[in-house]
């Protein structure tokens, strides 16, 4: 643990400095710290943690940024990577976890950050102050059978045509990029036509109720296993999508599984 600067001291004497100098301070909180992606990995997987104080802000080259940076102890549990003592805005950097779950906890030494900026209002220059900050673990698992995600496709008008929205199969930053389709379900007490859009393409087939298509099965290509979107429509004689009347179909749902690959 590191010892925390205190930040509310260091902040005013910073701005007696330079404010005289023209200076404007802006607080914006900061509520959780780093990013460690994806958060459930497949084996062997590569995982990036980093954390990013600067976000939309430039340091510009005319400030001795480095005198305000802070510390920031990164760790893990188990260990994954060694212990890494960082004094900058931002890092990131990779490992590859080798065991089932792994903490990863961001160890910053105080509690608000400066950051001089690029920026000005008028002949002052605007600092940004990150406040807010506290330590913060990521916990991260390895994904070792399948992930089951239930896709809505909400219904709208698009137009005078009644459609159902498609939607994105789960993917970075919370699953490994590596998670492929093994199995797609129509949930539904209808039956629908389900459409999926992969790297080959689009493959399209009506499915009854409670009925799933397996790539690579029952004339279904392997290449349904590389889907990233899923569309899914069943008529709904209730829907009526015109000009003086705009009540879109019901919602459809339909269920992804998934696995490492």
């Amino acid at each position: 643990m590191t010892t925390r600067t205190p930040s509310a001291a260091l902040v005013a004497v910073l701005c007696a400095g330079v404010l005289i100098a023209g200076c404007r301070l802006d607080r914006s909180p900061l509520y959780g710290m780093g990013r460690v992606t994806p958060l459930q990995y497949c084996p062997g997987d590569t995982v990036t943690a980093s954390y990013d104080l600067l976000m939309e802000e430039t340091c510009p080259a005319d400030v001795d940024c480095a005198a305000h940076f802070p510390t920031m102890v990164i760790t893990s549990a188990p260990e994954a990577f060694p212990p890494r003592t960082v004094r900058a805005y931002t890092d990131s950097f990779t490992f590859n976890p080798t065991a089932d779950n792994v903490a990863v906890t961001f160890d910053i030494d105080r509690d608000a950050v400066t950051i001089p900026t690029s920026r000005f209002d008028g002949s002052t220059r605007i600092f940004v102050q990150r406040t807010n900050l506290r330590d913060y673990t990521h916990n991260n698992s390895r994904i070792t059978g399948t992930v089951d995600s239930e896709l809505l496709h909400e219904g709208v008008c698009a137009g005078n045509t009644p459609v159902n929205l498609p939607a994105d199969l789960p993917g970075p930053p919370r699953l490994s990029p590596n998670m492929r389709l093994v199995e797609l379900c129509n949930t539904n007490g209808v039956p629908v036509v389900v459409e999926a859009s992969g790297t080959s393409g689009t493959f399209s087939a009506n499915l009854l109720p409670g009925r799933c298509l397996v790539p690579g099965a029952d004339g279904v290509p392997a290449d349904l296993a590389n889907a990233r979107t899923i569309g899914a429509n069943a008529p709904d004689l209730a829907a009526r999508c015109s000009a003086t009347m705009q009540q879109p179909p019901r919602p459809l749902r339909t269920v992804a599984r998934m696995a490492c690959r």
